[in-house]
């Protein structure tokens, strides 16, 4: 028994770990692209926990244009820019330079959503 409140206590940590990393990195892509319209995180954890965190993500920007593509992110991080992509991928990316100002849906890892 106590082995499952155990289990069921550290999931719940990283859930919420996951979370906190999750808003932040959204915080920090509405900060680098503009246009934003759409952000779903997918696949997100950690290497070994609590080390390096790291997820999939597909932006949705208001211009119907979508890129899918993995980053890692810091909490320390203000604007993410990083990422796995290719040259299509990037050019999408560096077109969309800027800020997003207003709310974006959000579809989190665990497959809630929210405006942001």
């Amino acid at each position: 028994m106590a082995f499952s409140i155990n289990g069921q206590l550290q999931k719940a940590a990283e859930e919420k770990r996951n979370r906190e990393y999750e808003v932040s990195l959204v915080e920090a892509l509405k900060n680098s692209y503009r246009d934003i319209q759409e952000i779903e995180i997918d696949s997100s954890g950690y290497s070994v926990p609590p080390g390096d965190w790291s997820c999939f993500i597909k932006l949705t920007f208001s211009d119907g244009e979508v890129v899918q593509y993995g980053l890692g992110h810091s909490l320390s991080d203000t604007i993410n820019r990083s990422g796995v992509v290719n040259t299509a991928e990037s050019e999408i990316l560096s077109s969309h330079f800027g800020s997003t100002g207003g709310n974006v849906r959000v579809i989190f890892s665990d497959g809630k959503e929210s405006v942001e």
